[in-house]
């Protein structure tokens, strides 16, 4: 019974999502007030690690609401974008927390593994999107719009594309809130449907 409840609650860490895509979307922004408040857009990519950390439990989440009915591309696209969470992470902790770069300005690790990470994750989102599409393991009207916007996201890494790219990050991040909220409105809806069903007595 511990073991079920602490897999229901863990289940729903899918939320988590809401919020960690609502930070990433807000990252232009948080950038911008940065730079005009302190001169100094690594005030804000200190903050920032919040936001994957927080995509990374919601990932979890899902992935554990679609069990393993996404099959093996599924359980891919998981990997694939945890992994590029986690790069992300350590990329951004080793260059504006540890100053990593700062010892090897040549070969800039920590950069480097950010961007990496970046590119990593966004590809494993539109896998783990077209896998839970093509099994119908999550809302359709959830994952459509995220394949979709992850594609952007991809495009949004690639290099410095300016306003493009800015909206295109920004759309990533909201397509990870439309995900995470999904769940929760479909087991509203789906309990809803069931109170509405006439009782056979």
């Amino acid at each position: 019974m511990l073991l079920k409840s602490l897999s229901g609650l863990v289940r729903w860490s899918v939320l988590l999502c809401v919020p960690g895509g609502v930070l990433w979307a807000l990252t232009p922004l948080g950038i911008s007030l940065a730079e005009y408040r302190f001169s100094a857009p690594a005030v804000f990519w200190k903050l920032f690690p919040s936001a994957p950390l927080l995509l990374a439990l919601g990932l979890i989440g899902l992935q554990l609401w679609q069990s393993e009915r996404a099959g093996w591309l599924g359980r891919a696209g998981f990997v694939i974008a945890l992994l590029g969470l986690g790069l992300i992470v350590s990329g951004n902790v080793g260059k504006f927390w540890l100053g990593v770069d700062d010892t090897y300005l040549i070969t800039a690790p920590a950069y480097r593994a950010m961007r990496i990470g970046f590119l990593v994750f966004a590809l494993g989102s539109i896998v783990f999107g077209a896998a839970a599409l093509r099994a119908r393991t999550l809302p359709v009207w959830g994952v459509a719009p995220f394949v979709v916007l992850s594609s952007g996201g991809l495009v949004s890494v690639t290099g410095d594309l300016g306003t493009l790219g800015a909206t295109l990050w920004i759309l990533f991040g909201v397509g990870w809130a439309w995900l995470g909220f999904s769940p929760l409105v479909e087991a509203i809806v789906a309990s809803w449907k069931t109170r509405r069903k006439p009782r056979v007595s």
